[in-house]
């Protein structure tokens, strides 16, 4: 089996939208991610391939000030074979050579299998987002401190 992370390519959308509706039940949208791909300069999309195939990716937005993970997922069929540590850890060597000083993120606080590959990524719970999400579900705010 033979992956690959690499940015994101404008043909890329189509499979990510169908990734992210299969992972969340809801996706970012191909507005969204296509303006960031060609306008926002702050915007860092990275694609998990496997075996020629889109099978994830992770969404960051990397200012001067820190980096915020936009979105994030890995089809079910490769999670739990170690691909969504490979890409975060990717995410977060981008994070460490752009000098920023954290990445943040939101998790469902019933998503414990994520909450999970953060904490061992070195995330660390900041706070809660009451009813954060569409289905009302809170997200936990997970910060996670670099050395510049």
């Amino acid at each position: 089996m033979r992956y690959l992370i690499r940015p994101l390519k404008e043909q890329d959308i189509p499979a990510i939208i169908e990734g992210e509706t299969k992972a969340f039940g809801r996706s970012l949208g191909f507005d969204l991610i296509y303006s960031d791909l060609h306008l926002n300069p702050y915007a860092h999309y990275l694609v998990l391939e496997i075996n020629k195939k889109v099978n994830g990716y992770i969404g960051l937005w990397i200012t001067p000030d820190g980096a915020d993970v936009i979105n994030f997922y890995v089809d079910k069929e490769y999670q739990g074979r170690g691909f969504g540590k490979k890409l975060l850890k990717f995410a977060i060597d981008l994070c460490t050579m752009s000098k920023v000083k954290q990445i943040s993120l939101e998790v469902r606080e019933n998503n414990e299998v994520a909450i999970a590959l953060y904490e061992k990524m070195g995330f660390k719970f900041s706070h809660k987002r009451e009813r954060y999400y569409s289905d009302n579900t809170d997200a936990l705010v997970m910060i996670k401190e670099l050395e510049v």
